[in-house]
């Protein structure tokens, strides 16, 4: 399960920067690379060696879940950015600072908590050996209590602005995020209570909670990380693949707009004109198709050259511009 978390957790961090664009918020990123950095310290073989370096205390515990907590901020701003299809008035600036006052209280009583615990040997499955003593329970419960609170304020605003997107894409997306929310909600509600359980000496009802913990684990993850995936990964895959046709849309048309412009003096491709890279060769296609057609009206000739064949590759090229145009309004 660490191995299975930790992993989905580091395929998003690989989406992201690969699909990120200049300008865009980087909550996303902060959030996925803190989280998989807290999640790769809990993988037993990698906790031990790192609590070693910190004199074998169970330093690395608290490490790993203070990034987690600060992971969690980024990635519930991350989820209230992009799940709201406009800015709303008079919410830009408190859910912010609230977002960082509740994170440093979290982290703050986190640390106070774990010094008040009793945990001198490094241990791979820190609260089955220390959760019995109330203030690892407390520990526990007060960084879960946080993750509760502001997953299930993520979870609600994907609910409150579900009907804002038209698109499939959008919506299956924030669909799996708001699942993984109320996931996420289960999952703390048990942590509290085999926390409790734990602390009582309820080791019976301790090891039926600990089979909905795996499962509410696995679940929260696999449908946030598929969810915040979806629509980066949906668009460089079709960045990809509109890329690949007008290419080849391009060298398929390059033959005919040679043959439309031959002996029509001052007509060149001039490339200049398309200084935007990211539509840098489609702004090429539609400078051909243009310079093409201006030819096919001054100069009579030139359709003969061209031929039915050259004809039909242009209007194959100027529908697909034409269909692109129209979905990008």
């Amino acid at each position: 399960m660490q191995i299975f978390t930790a992993a989905l957790m580091i395929a998003l961090s690989v989406v992201v920067v690969v699909t990120r664009r200049p300008g865009k918020d980087t909550s996303i990123l902060w959030a996925s690379v803190l989280i998989s950095i807290s999640l790769i310290f809990n993988v037993d073989s990698v906790y031990v060696v790192v609590d070693q370096l910190l004199y074998g205390r169970n330093y690395a515990d608290l490490g790993a879940n203070v990034l987690l907590l600060v992971g969690v901020y980024f990635l519930a701003r991350a989820i209230h950015r992009a799940a709201r299809p406009l800015p709303v008035l008079g919410h830009s600036k408190s859910p912010r600072v609230l977002g960082k006052s509740g994170v440093m209280v979290a982290a703050s009583a986190a640390a106070a908590f774990f010094s008040l615990i009793d945990a001198p040997i490094t241990s791979t499955a820190f609260m089955m050996q220390y959760g019995a003593q109330p203030a690892a329970a407390l520990y526990s419960a007060v960084q879960y209590v946080y993750i509760g609170a502001v997953m299930a304020a993520a979870g609600w605003t994907c609910l409150r602005f579900r009907k804002s997107w038209s698109t499939g894409n959008y919506k299956t997306a924030f669909a799996l995020v708001g699942m993984g929310c109320l996931s996420a909600v289960l999952l703390v509600v048990d942590v509290l209570a085999l926390d409790t359980m734990h602390v009582l000496g309820e080791l019976q009802a301790m090891a039926k909670l600990s089979g909905l913990y795996g499962a509410l684990n696995a679940a929260t993850f696999t449908l946030l990380c598929t969810g915040l995936a979806l629509p980066p990964a949906r668009r460089k895959i079709l960045s990809i693949y509109e890329a690949s046709r007008i290419n080849s849309m391009l060298a398929e048309l390059d033959p005919v707009w040679k043959l439309a412009i031959a002996g029509n003096a001052g007509v060149t491709l001039d490339f200049a004109v398309v200084p935007e890279r990211p539509h840098r060769r489609r702004r090429e296609l539609h400078r051909m198709i243009v310079e093409i057609q201006d030819s096919l009206v001054r100069d009579p000739g030139s359709r003969k050259r061209i031929g039915r064949d050259g004809l039909d590759k242009l209007a194959r090229a100027t529908r697909y511009l034409e269909r692109q145009s129209w979905r990008s309004r």
